[in-house]
């Protein structure tokens, strides 16, 4: 049985949120291959996968080329632009592929219409697991991270930073409706003692007192700089679902976004989500609004001397402890409690302050963590195979396939007895 073939080249959220995805077909055999954009070549070697990169157009026949000697019995789709739909019809093979949002929710948001209502309330993580025609629960998000990183360890100490000593801010964003006023940011300074800026830009200014790592930090470091941190607060962004992936205390705050679109972390305990709901949100699917349609930046306005008090309960407490584990052979693993349903969610506090944090809502045995296979990632011109176990003959059928092959059949995989 040939390799199969993950297409999800970027942003950096989406190829996290994609990780659940991968894991889950490597769970089931699958000899997996994962197209990736250059841009995100550092993170590669943290992936479930065997790596390939994409540049852009001039990429796309050699990398066809290349995978389609290969054989490839699948593939995943869950870019869906035109360079991912020409990609996938180069190889050859039957692909199934990630149902954009209705023309109609694109149009609404392309005519700047608001609040923005998704017709598909499954978070995104959900719908790309179910494109590939896989389950789990809870989803696997982990990283593959080394217990020990002299350039991680160097980088701290360079900064003054103690592992599990300080917490990291990440206050930009891709578009300005994301990323963190100015009070916000103010208030975020007393959440602990030590704290590190995070982020490509140089903007805002912070804090007295706040270590600046922002341009100074690559992104190859960064997941292990995160694994040393206490936690991380970060604005709706890739680091806050970095932070996830690596298994460290995150809370994320949605300031013009909102998780109703999807694009809320893999759910856990050590996950806390802050949005504050309102008539108006969300204004936009991305943050892209620079100024407020309703004149008055109401997503902004939560009570952050609260918010705050409540971020430095959670990250002194006890219970975050048990979220930050390492499997037996040295890996960081962000691996969800036994029990812990992967759509529970916890409104408590959200009438007041906006806060919803994910919950342990136990509707039954979860499966435990499973063990990594091995991979390595490799660049665009090269081939090498990951040692996953070879893929069991498929059979059944899916209703998300365009013509592919039927799913799996293998305990704990869809379509097993």
């Amino acid at each position: 049985m040939g390799p199969e073939i993950l297409l999800r080249f970027t942003a950096m959220g989406d190829i996290l949120l994609a990780v659940p995805a991968a894991r889950a077909l490597a769970r089931c055999g699958a000899d997996l291959h994962w197209v990736i954009h250059r841009r995100w070549e550092p993170l590669a070697r943290f992936l479930p996968a065997t790596v390939h990169l994409i540049g852009g157009a001039g990429d796309l026949l050699p990398l066809a080329r290349r995978l389609r000697r290969m054989r490839p019995a699948r593939v995943h789709d869950l870019q869906g632009k035109p360079l991912s739909l020409a990609l996938g019809w180069l190889l050859g093979a039957p692909v199934t592929r990630y149902a954009k949002r209705p023309l109609a929710e694109q149009w609404a948001a392309a005519w700047g219409k608001y609040p923005l209502r998704g017709a598909d309330p499954r978070p995104v993580w959900q719908r790309y697991l179910d494109t590939v025609g896989e389950t789990a629960a809870p989803p696997d998000g982990r990283l593959t991270l080394s217990a020990s990183v002299p350039a991680v360890d160097l980088f701290l100490r360079e900064h003054g930073l103690e592992p599990g000593s300080f917490v990291l801010v990440h206050p930009g964003a891709s578009h300005p409706g994301k990323a963190l006023p100015a009070p916000a940011l103010a208030a975020v300074a007393g959440i602990w003692p030590r704290l590190a800026a995070i982020g490509d830009r140089a903007e805002p200014a912070l804090p007295a007192g706040m270590v600046d790592l922002r341009g100074r930090l690559p992104l190859d470091l960064l997941p292990g700089v995160m694994a040393r941190a206490r936690g991380v607060v970060s604005s709706d962004s890739g680091p806050m679902h970095l932070a996830r992936a690596v298994g460290v205390p995150v809370a994320g705050l949605f300031l013009q976004t909102d998780p109703s679109l999807g694009f809320s972390p893999l759910p856990g305990p050590g996950v806390k989500v802050i949005s504050r709901d309102l008539p108006c949100k969300p204004c936009s699917l991305h943050g892209q609004r620079a100024t407020c349609p309703e004149g008055h930046w109401a997503c902004r306005d939560l009570d952050w001397v609260r918010v705050v008090a409540d971020l430095r309960t959670w990250f002194d407490g006890p219970a975050l402890a048990s979220t930050r584990r390492s499997t037996d052979d040295g890996l960081t693993a962000a691996c969800p409690r036994p029990g812990e349903h992967p759509q529970a969610e916890d409104r408590r506090g959200a009438a007041e302050i906006g806060l919803r944090e994910g919950s342990n809502g136990a509707t039954g045995a979860a499966e435990p963590c499973q063990p990594d296979h091995h991979f390595r990632s490799v660049k665009v011109g090269q081939v090498e195979e990951g040692r996953s176990p070879d893929r069991p003959t498929p059979s059944g059928g899916s209703a998300k396939a365009h013509g592919a092959p039927a799913l799996h059949n293998r305990t704990g995989c869809r379509g097993s007895p």
